[in-house]
C-alpha cells in the first residue's frame, strides 16, 4: 500500500482499467438510480423497511460508492473499496441500517455497474465487490445488527420476561 511517510510512490492511475473507471464516473448519476432499482428488487422488504428520506440518503451515497469503485478499478488496487467499507461501518450503523442491507446495497451497485462495463471490466469489478462484501460481512457479526436467538434470550433472561434491557 502507498504512503506518502514510508517512501512509497502513489498509485498509478492508468494500472488498472482506466477507460472504465471513467465510464463508471461518466455514467454516475444513472447507475445510482439503477443501483437502487436493483436493491429494491434484490430485497422487496427494503422499501418498507426504510422510509423515503432514507431511500434518498441512499441514493445520494450511490455517488460515493461508485466513485470508490472507479478509483479501485483505475488503479488496480482493492484498499480503495476495503478501506472504504471500514469508513461506512460507522455511518450505517449511527442511521440505523443493519450491516446485510449495506451489503444488499451494494449487491445492488454491482448489478447496475454490470451496464456500463464489458465482460472483462465486469469479472474484475465482481471481484472488488466481493472484497466490499467480504469486509462488510465482517461487521454483520457484531450485537445489534441481528435480532438473536430467542431461545437463548430467554434463558439468559431467566425471571424478567418482560424486560428487554438485558439481552
Amino acid at each position: 500500500m502507498p504512503h506518502p511517510i514510508l517512501g512509497l510512490p502513489p498509485s498509478d492511475a492508468h494500472a488498472g482499467l482506466p477507460d472504465a473507471a471513467a465510464r463508471l464516473r461518466a455514467r454516475k448519476a444513472r447507475l445510482g438510480q439503477l443501483a437502487l432499482e436493483a436493491t429494491l428488487k434484490l430485497d422487496p422488504a427494503f422499501s418498507q423497511t426504510y422510509d423515503e428520506l432514507m431511500l434518498r440518503r441512499i441514493l445520494r451515497d450511490y455517488d460515493r460508492h461508485i466513485e470508490q469503485l472507479a478509483l479501485a478499478m483505475e488503479t488496480g488496487e482493492e484498499r480503495f473499496v476495503v478501506q472504504y467499507a471500514e469508513l461506512l461501518v460507522p455511518t450505517y450503523r449511527r442511521r440505523g441500517i443493519r450491516m446485510n442491507d449495506v451489503v444488499t446495497i451494494i449487491t445492488g451497485m454491482r448489478e447496475a455497474a454490470q451496464t456500463a462495463l464489458d465482460a472483462q471490466e465486469t469479472a474484475v469489478m465482481r471481484g472488488y465487490i466481493e472484497a466490499w462484501v467480504a469486509r462488510l460481512r465482517r461487521h454483520a457479526r457484531l450485537p445489534g445488527d441481528h435480532k438473536g436467538n430467542s431461545l437463548v434470550r430467554l434463558i439468559w433472561k431467566g425471571a424478567g420476561l418482560g424486560d428487554d434491557t438485558v439481552v
